[in-house]
């Protein structure tokens, strides 16, 4: 990558519509770290070759495309291209403009959920209106939503079962660092994340269950999982071991900065040295099952900042050191298979894989029949791909069918829950 990086790479974010990766963060064309926001571009690679896009005058946190614009944000904006913005900025072809005000405390992270484009971060304003953090995109300008009890920064926002769901510094009379909205008003999600030592550093929907990465202790029942859990709609519920500063440590701290999932996994990378029982450099895979470490030593620079898959390649930030050898803030895979060990089935609520459960026909259309159901009531739970849950029935036969003429085309996970309360997830696609 060419350029200094004076600071870490911030968020790493691919666009397949354009064949076009960007990298944004704290960037120097010049070589010098001195006077670095004079020329801190966001960096574009496509098909090989490099390129600068414009200058912004301050740090960057996180680029998006909504609908067909370029949408960075960031801290401490003072200019964009030379024109003066404040922690939002759009790319318009040829430079940089102002897209709404956010005050001194600016932007970090945008996320575009069901169509709509969100900003979160720690402002306390935005386009002149009071503001706690959370802001969305109507029209030409920028809405809050709702109030928050904010303390410091939301960090991250995901949309989950037809709610939105923010991690960050809020508070609420029973709990703290987790929330959800409704449509009307904010509420704690679960208990929180407990422990004023923890606290949420990124989210992701997988397998129809929201997933909470970040620097989480272990305080059960509340935190269940060790610097990562899921929510299944329900509680929040542990993934094996989970994430370990050191194998087999429980009571250190790592962190879980990114997840994104690729052909069915969800890759998560951060500062740790353990996923699921077994080493794991920075970066592991899980699939809903067991954990695999993912090839490459991230540690001796503070781990994976941020990641996305470009043309089915993965794209890391990673500090100046890889594998015994000098990278400038980033690396690509150029391996032929990322796992390599694997920990086996962990979880502590996921049942032994039942061999006789199985969906048919898959893919199908108008209906799915599920077979191989363990004796007793078995509840049957189908969600999106986003979390919500599209269809629930209790089924007491060995097999029976769900009516799907009127679901979308797409993805679906059912969960099939026996009378023990363990669980499998089979994966479902509509035609």
């Amino acid at each position: 990558m060419p350029g200094l990086i004076v600071g870490p790479l911030r968020h790493i974010y691919a666009n397949p519509a354009r064949d076009t990766i960007y990298f944004a963060g704290i960037i120097s064309l010049t070589g010098s770290s001195n006077g670095w926001q004079q020329t801190n571009s966001i960096m574009r690679y496509t098909s090989g070759d490099w390129d600068t896009l414009g200058v912004i005058n301050g740090q960057v946190q996180t680029v998006v495309q909504y609908r067909d614009t370029l949408i960075a944000g960031g801290l401490t904006f003072l200019t964009c291209s030379g024109t003066p913005c404040s922690g939002a900025t759009y790319w318009d072809g040829n430079a940089w403009q102002p897209y709404g005000d956010f005050g001194a405390y600016g932007v970090r992270m945008l996320r575009v959920l069901d169509g709509d484009l969100y900003a979160v971060g720690g402002f306390t304003e935005v386009d002149g209106q009071p503001a706690t953090g959370v802001a969305k995109r109507v029209g030409n300008s920028w809405q809050p939503v709702g109030a928050l009890d904010l303390q410091g920064s939301i960090i991250d926002i995901a949309a989950y079962d037809g709610k939105l769901v923010v991690i960050g510094n809020v508070d609420f009379p029973n709990g703290r660092n987790i929330a959800e909205w409704d449509g009307n008003e904010w509420s704690l999600l679960g208990p929180g994340i407990i422990d004023l030592m923890s606290g949420g550093q990124c989210l992701a929907v997988y397998q129809g269950d929201l997933y909470v990465g970040g620097q989480i202790r272990m305080v059960p029942p509340g935190n269940p999982g060790q610097n990562i859990m899921r929510w299944d709609g329900t509680q929040f519920r542990a993934l094996g071991q989970g994430i370990q500063a050191q194998l087999g440590n429980t009571s250190m701290i790592a962190t879980v900065f990114e997840m994104v999932e690729h052909e069915g996994k969800l890759f998560v990378g951060g500062g740790f040295r353990a996923a699921g029982g077994i080493l794991a450099d920075g970066l592991a895979t899980w699939d809903g099952v067991e954990w695999c470490a993912v090839l490459g030593d991230f540690t001796t620079t503070a781990g994976i900042k941020a990641m996305d898959f470009y043309q089915d390649t993965l794209f890391v930030a990673c500090g100046t050191t890889l594998d015994g050898d000098t990278v400038n803030g980033t690396a690509k895979f150029i391996g032929e298979e990322y796992t390599t060990v694997c920990s086996g089935p962990v979880g502590l609520s996921v049942s032994p894989r039942n061999s006789q459960l199985g969906i048919h026909p898959n893919p199908g259309t108008d209906q799915v029949w599920i077979t191989g159901l363990s004796p007793g009531t078995n509840l049957i739970e189908v969600r999106d791909p986003l979390g919500r849950t599209v269809h629930m029935q209790r089924m007491t036969e060995a097999a029976g069918n769900i009516e799907t003429s009127s679901w979308a085309i797409g993805i679906y996970f059912i969960r099939v829950t026996g009378t023990e309360g363990t669980y499998q997830v089979l994966q479902w696609v509509k035609e």
